[in-house]
């Protein structure tokens, strides 16, 4: 197996049958390969031997593997999204704490059941592509519009200009835009980009950085992409197709024919968000 195929082969551990149907069905639509373990022993054992992971995709469980599994998945850089039920939230807590956050591709995400198709693929996504971020940031290079996103240099060029966001900031700015028009509660975002300090849901820092990327990047309506609160919720990006092509939108049309999709980066490997590619794919496996 290739490092490429390894990226899209995500593995199902301790998850019932219910699950791995309509998970393993989910993933599937989105381009991904799931691989089913019943315990963690059996994935260590598929690890050990060779096989490649971009994601483990675990139930949460009290059990002693755990030191070992995080472990194993730092030095492999395999990053774990956990998932858990409501009871659990002192055991999620102390796995949390113990595991740590602070290696590149040791990232762990955690979700809590129920937890619907749009979330379980929104993180699914995340997760791979923040992965692929912190191993190849130079092959991040995504297009929308007039807006191009340079990973290596945490750089966003719109109309020609270069315009340098905070790490936290680019982070969110590619997070919002690669999923225009839905959105994105503000628990997950919270959790998802300041996992490694504790922020209370009532905390103004999301709220501050978000104001930062609407100033830089001048999301308002004449620019195309119109970023709104929605109160008590989130926020969402919006779209707002122009009445005509100029130059320089002719030319980012022409670019993104060229490259398949506006969000392919330059290694070939697909962006994971919610891109025309990824649609296709879906409405294809539907048909």
């Amino acid at each position: 197996m290739t490092a490429s195929q390894g990226s899209r082969q995500i593995a199902l551990v301790g998850c019932d049958e219910a699950q791995q149907a309509t998970w393993g069905n989910r993933l599937r639509l989105m381009g991904c390969e799931p691989a089913s373990f019943d315990t963690s022993a059996d994935f260590l054992l598929a690890v050990t031997g060779g096989s490649q992971f971009g994601l483990l995709l675990i139930m949460l469980k009290d059990e002693g593997a755990w030191p070992i599994l995080t472990a194993m998945c730092k030095a492999l850089r395999i990053p774990i999204c956990l998932v858990a039920s409501a009871s659990q939230r002192e055991l999620l807590i102390e796995v949390l704490s113990a595991a740590g956050n602070d290696s590149p591709g040791a990232n762990i995400d955690f979700a809590v059941l129920p937890i619907d198709d749009f979330e379980l693929e929104l993180r699914v996504r995340e997760s791979l592509r923040r992965n692929e971020t912190l191993l190849h940031p130079q092959s991040v290079s995504a297009f929308f519009g007039d807006y191009q996103f340079l990973g290596s240099r945490r750089v966003v060029i719109h109309k020609g200009t270069e315009i340098r966001l905070k790490p936290r900031e680019f982070e969110l700015a590619l997070l919002l835009f690669r999923n225009a028009g839905r959105l994105l509660e503000r628990d997950w975002l919270l959790a998802s980009l300041w996992v490694d300090a504790r922020i209370e849901r009532k905390s103004r820092v999301l709220d501050c950085c978000v104001a930062n990327i609407r100033r830089k990047l001048s999301l308002h309506k004449e620019s195309g992409f119109d970023l709104h609160s929605v109160y008590g919720r989130g926020y969402e990006l919006r779209h707002l197709p122009t009445t005509s092509l100029g130059d320089d939108d002719a030319h980012a049309h022409h670019r993104d024919d060229m490259n398949g999709h506006p969000g392919m980066n330059a290694s070939g490997f697909p962006d994971t968000s919610n891109e025309p590619v990824w649609i296709g794919e879906t409405a294809r496996a539907r048909a």
